[in-house]
């Protein structure tokens, strides 16, 4: 099958030098492996062909049956599967990049590994980047079965990304989306720790594709998106995309000044106007306290940009592969 791509030249898949690469980022998902590899070649074949496409999991440092899960799969099929395993948990961010860096499609889509994103939405993602040359297709979430905690937080972790870092990020987010082979490129040149993906995808310049999708329930295991990896993630992007807690730090020491300076002119008045004396424990122990107050959460921010920054300094690796098991055809190229 022939396909016309954004360069305006045609290629042909081929097992070396396939149309469409799938990174799955893995992490405890024993269970739900085989039949998510069965779900997305089913769509994959017709779409572009047996030579079109690869399949590259991740292992993210799981420590249940994961990995044995993914070497049945690899040893059924051979010519599409590729396993990188990881040294350890490094975060899904870190094995996504693992497996861009090993995906040798024209375009790349990442998706999840239990089936929460409909894989049919592939073939529609394929078709927007194929006829409308689109360098970025985002499936972004209006709606998901999940609990309503997650809902909440998700609901406000986007809201507020969007309304203060990113002012082009998708109102419901986006962890499923395609990204053309130039998108691919200028995201594995970027060295950066701590990175919020989306935001970096975002930050290129590239005007996104936007599918809206209903995310589904999952069916096996558990979500080890726990709160404490929300919050850092959430605080990667922030801190990274805006200045805006730099700012509130400026505006409420301004704020406290006034307040200060125009109570400490009460007190003078008051004393030199009708010979109040300025005594009491309740008033000091609450400018003691206000200004402490103030005082932590200004260190506490500024300590957020500065461990990020001093992390940036030290050049480590954002991941460290342990090996890696290639499809038929393909170069095994382990490490960072």
């Amino acid at each position: 099958m022939r396909f016309r791509v954004t360069q305006g030249r045609s290629i042909t898949g081929t097992s070396q030098n396939p149309i469409l690469s799938v990174v799955i980022p893995v992490y405890f998902n024993e269970g739900s492996l085989e039949q998510t590899a069965t779900a997305v070649r089913d769509v994959l074949e017709p779409l572009v062909g047996s030579d079109g496409w690869e399949l590259i999991f991740v292992d993210d440092g799981s420590e249940d049956g994961s990995l044995d899960e993914l070497r049945r799969i690899q040893r059924s099929d051979p010519r599409h599967c590729t396993i990188v395993k990881l040294t350890r948990n490094f975060g899904q961010v870190a094995a996504i990049l693992a497996g861009f860096h090993r995906a040798r499609g024209e375009c790349c889509v990442v998706m999840s590994a239990d089936l929460q994103d409909p894989p049919e939405l592939i073939g529609e993602m394929f078709q927007r980047w194929r006829t409308k040359r689109s360098k970025i297709v985002l499936c972004t979430r209006i709606e998901r079965e999940d609990s309503w905690s997650v809902r909440l937080t998700s609901r406000w972790f986007y809201r507020l990304m969007g309304r203060y870092a990113i002012k082009n990020m998708p109102e419901g987010g986006f962890d499923f989306f395609l990204l053309d082979r130039v998108v691919i490129n200028h995201v594995n040149r970027i060295d950066e720790k701590n990175t919020f993906l989306q935001g970096q995808i975002l930050w290129l310049g590239y005007r996104p594709e936007v599918i809206p999708y209903k995310r589904q329930r999952r069916l096996v295991g558990r979500s080890r998106w726990s709160l404490g990896k929300k919050l850092k993630y959430f605080v990667d992007g922030f801190v990274t995309y805006t200045v805006a807690p730099i700012r509130l730090i400026t505006v409420a020491g301004f704020a406290v000044s006034i307040l200060s300076f125009s109570y400490a002119g009460v007190i003078v008045v008051a004393k030199l106007v009708w010979n109040t004396p300025a005594v009491g424990w309740a008033p000091i122990m609450v400018s003691i306290l206000m200004l402490s107050g103030v005082q932590l959460t200004t260190l506490g921010i500024l300590g957020e940009y500065l461990w990020r920054d001093y992390y940036e300094t030290r050049r480590l690796p954002t991941f460290v592969v342990e090996e890696t098991s290639p499809c038929e055809g393909a170069v095994s190229t382990d490490g960072a």
